[in-house]
């Protein structure tokens, strides 16, 4: 460990699970842009530690009870042969409580599963296959849960009137005076209003889930033996949502012929093959434990999730990029450019996607 205030943080910090920074080795674990997670193995046992970042996340603990409380409830379906996945458990520290809270910072050990690996990209339609059954599973087994239960980690993440709101206050503000660069994509996005007006329609009637929101596929465990996932991973932003949020998800990070930074517009499709393959396999996970309004909304959670999060990239652009990382000036710009695209790509394709998903 290079870092030498995190390394007196764990020093602190590793004796609340009966180990030590001498008789441990810890390494950084993942490419994860938000908390701090390490691997670590000590002489009685290893698990993941992880640093939860308080300025993304409000309140650490409404986190980890969520979890808590998701975890239980996963176990007892899969007690019941309800649920063939593994839940991911958090320790308890040696004051008998999942928290550790350091130097004002919050910490966490979730256990370690071996033998397992991660994917960063679906490359195949075997794995959207596999993608949609694990996270439609995940969503299934806690169909029955009560999801008022959960607190709402990120206030408004999905409510795109929200998000809309929030692009209108910086353009006004446009404090970078970067206006002039993007004006026909903010234009662009207040004049989806038929769009805009849909989405408020199906919020109206659809059933409250618990969600993950984050179906990306490299938040799920493969185990290295058999190649199937075994554990759904990552849930800090699992909250009260909607069904069409988690399928547009995994439309957006794994349908698009280009990465959600590629700039080369003119060759971005759609690929129907992995759309195929994530509807008919996320349906199918609920095993016809799903309304067909909630079915129908899959085609809008598609289209939404790229037009929500290309909003919001709009926004920080406009807004001097203070929330997402960038790697140059006009990261955001391209981002925002990309998903606005694919969203438009994916609405004119609105009637061939609906046949897919209704079929």
């Amino acid at each position: 460990m290079n870092n030498l205030v995190e390394n007196n943080a764990l020093h602190e910090v590793l004796p609340f699970y009966h180990c030590s920074i001498e008789n441990s080795k810890v390494s950084a674990l993942g490419n994860g842009l938000i908390n701090q997670t390490y691997l670590v193995k000590s002489v009685k046992q290893n698990f993941v530690l992880q640093k939860i970042n308080h300025h993304v996340f409000k309140n650490p603990t409404q986190v980890i009870n969520n979890a808590e409380l998701i975890n239980k409830h996963l176990q007892e379906k899969k007690e019941r042969q309800q649920y063939s996945l593994e839940p991911m458990w958090q320790l308890t520290a040696k004051h008998h409580s999942p928290t550790v809270i350091v130097n004002d910072n919050y910490w966490r050990a979730i256990q370690f599963i071996p033998n397992c690996y991660t994917v960063e990209a679906v490359e195949t339609t075997e794995q959207a296959h596999q993608v949609a059954a694990a996270f439609g599973q995940f969503t299934s087994a806690l169909s029955d849960f009560p999801a008022n239960q959960l607190a709402e980690i990120i206030p408004n993440f999905h409510h795109l009137d929200s998000r809309l709101a929030q692009l209108k206050a910086v353009v006004e503000k446009d404090p970078k005076k970067r206006l002039s660069d993007c004006q026909h994509l903010v234009d662009f996005c207040f004049e989806q209003v038929s769009f805009i007006k849909k989405v408020a329609e199906l919020v109206a009637v659809l059933p409250v889930q618990v969600t993950h929101n984050d179906t990306k596929i490299n938040n799920l465990l493969f185990n290295s033996d058999t190649k199937k996932p075994i554990a759904v991973i990552d849930l800090d932003t699992c909250m009260p949502g909607f069904i069409m949020h988690d399928f547009g998800d995994m439309v957006r990070t794994c349908c698009s012929t280009l990465p959600e930074d590629g700039v080369a517009l003119e060759d971005m499709q759609i690929r129907m093959d992995i759309f195929e393959a994530l509807a008919e396999s996320y349906i199918n996970s609920f095993a016809g434990n799903i309304t067909q309004t909630e079915r129908e909304s899959l085609i809008i959670g598609a289209q939404l999730l790229p037009f929500m999060i290309g909003i919001r990239f709009l926004t920080d652009y406009i807004d001097g990029d203070n929330y997402f990382h960038t790697k140059h000036t006009s990261h955001n710009l391209d981002r925002a450019k990309n998903q606005l695209h694919f969203f438009h790509l994916l609405h004119a394709a609105e009637d061939k996607l609906t046949r897919i998903v209704t079929r």
